[in-house]
């Protein structure tokens, strides 16, 4: 087998481990899962060659009900895997995880957005790219969250000044960065005023060493919290730790819960397993890293994120769903 083949196969098990697992028992049908719209924006980054804004695609979930509320809404930024399943047969729908949560924060009375910042950008993933090689980084995707909101803020059924930004793994890095009160970027729209920027901001299993290590420093530009997993062998636990401590001792309005012996990716689906995968970075780059599902720890998180975001969103205007209740969490 070819090098170039090899690092084919890694890709679509790492995709597929992270966000491409089949339906399983308690999870909704696809013909109950509710159907996003198909959106486009100009995220804030700009084209190296064209100079013109990065169009960035992306899936809009409305709740059900009435049209003429302002809701809060959440922007939520996929992992290093992308957001799309790696099933042929889904190849253009949400990972199950991503599904199912847009499923829970719709049924509270949410509008979600999904933005693509990787096929918008010729990618379907960069976890099988050393993090130094990489070409869409942090900087890229935090103009892409304040895009996002840009976006948002536009559309007569969304209260602008209740909106939190929510990722997972890289994306949950890219939370960071882009409620880092200290980076230029961010206290410029801070200054303006209006209109008004991220109220709150929800991090799971984030690499953190970035924002720990940032130049100039780190300051809290909205209420945040992070779920890390203390086992964590590809986004390390002890960063979040130190940056979350460090950033509460400060008086900053940072919380973070740590679930020991629970690896990356906990809240996947319990059909996935303990996986193993081979992919250059890590705690340990090149030695593998784990993903593992930890129903106890999902469900807590889950609570403390509808928790969270009722106190800094406000109380959302929710409708009565005829959709069931997920039981098992998404891929």
């Amino acid at each position: 087998m070819t090098m170039r083949a090899q690092r084919w196969l890694v890709a679509i098990g790492v995709v597929a481990a992270l966000g491409g697992c089949a339906t399983a028992p308690g999870r909704l049908a696809p013909e109950h899962r509710l159907v996003p719209e198909r959106v486009a924006f100009d995220s804030l980054d700009r084209d190296p060659v064209t100079g013109a804004p990065v169009r960035i695609n992306a899936l809009l979930f409305r709740p059900e009900g009435r049209s003429d509320v302002r809701r809060a809404a959440v922007v939520a930024l996929h992992g290093c895997g992308g957001m799309y399943s790696a099933l042929p047969a889904r190849h253009d729908d949400l990972s199950l995880r991503h599904q199912a949560m847009a499923e829970l924060l719709t049924r509270e009375g949410y509008v979600v957005l999904f933005p693509d910042s990787f096929r918008s950008r010729g990618r379907d993933e960069i976890c099988t790219i050393e993090s130094r090689r990489r070409t869409i980084t942090l900087a890229n995707r935090r103009l892409d969250a304040q895009g996002a909101l840009a976006f948002l803020q536009a559309l007569p059924d969304v209260a602008p000044d209740r909106i939190a930004s929510l990722g997972w793994s890289h994306g949950g890095s890219a939370v960071l960065a882009t409620l880092n009160a200290k980076q230029p970027a961010v206290v410029t729209w801070k200054d303006r005023g209006s209109p008004p920027y991220f109220c709150a901001g929800v991090a799971f299993y984030p690499g953190c060493v970035e924002s720990l290590r940032a130049r100039g420093g780190y300051a809290a530009a909205a209420p945040l919290t992070l779920f890390i997993a203390g086992a964590d062998d590809w986004t390390a636990p002890g960063p979040c730790v130190d940056l979350a401590v460090k950033l509460a001792l400060a008086g900053e309005p940072v919380t973070h819960v740590v679930y020991p012996d629970t690896y990356h990716g906990f809240d996947g689906p319990v059909s996935q397993g303990q996986v193993r995968l081979q992919v250059p970075n890590g705690v340990h780059p090149g030695g593998g890293v784990t993903l593992a599902p930890n129903p106890v720890a999902r469900e807590d998180a889950y609570a403390r994120l509808k928790a969270f975001l009722r106190a800094h969103l406000g109380e959302p205007a929710r409708t009565a769903s005829s959709l069931p209740a997920i039981v098992a969490g998404g891929d």
